[in-house]
């Protein structure tokens, strides 16, 4: 994707009323190296264009998978990169409505987000990490 292609994009996705599009720049097929030299290595990008964030559900990211070739099962990990993020602390899971909804909040100032597979088990603590409590309050 050029950048100035993209530009256009982005400007005819905010301008005409479409900010819930974005572009997904998957990186799939390859292995993520262990902390603390994080890298995803070995892999193939594929960009996913006019993806409505509205829409968008890790069971879209499975259809997606399916389209490029990849049995669905077995597990897909799905890790999405924070737009100012970096591999080492930037990484968060992708793999269930809130993870979706923790993503959605970043499509109408970044137009491309970067998401990483990992099949079969993944090597991240992304998973693992204790879910944030809720906080309580007047509703």
């Amino acid at each position: 994707m050029k950048s100035s292609n993209f530009n256009v994009l982005f400007r005819s996705c905010v301008e005409d009323g479409h900010p819930t599009l974005f572009t997904i720049k998957l990186h799939h097929g390859g292995e993520f190296t262990k902390f603390p030299d994080v890298n995803y290595i070995d892999g193939t990008v594929t960009y996913v264009d006019m993806v409505d964030i509205e829409e968008f559900s890790v069971h879209e990211m499975d259809a997606i998978m399916k389209g490029l070739g990849y049995s669905v099962p077995p597990v897909i990990y799905y890790h999405f990169r924070l737009p100012k993020g970096d591999m080492h602390f930037g990484l968060r899971a992708l793999g269930n409505d809130d993870d979706v909804r923790n993503l959605a909040q970043y499509v109408k100032e970044h137009k491309v987000i970067r998401v990483y597979t990992e099949h079969g088990f993944t090597k991240l603590l992304t998973y693992f990490m204790a879910p944030k409590p809720v906080k309580k309050g007047n509703y």
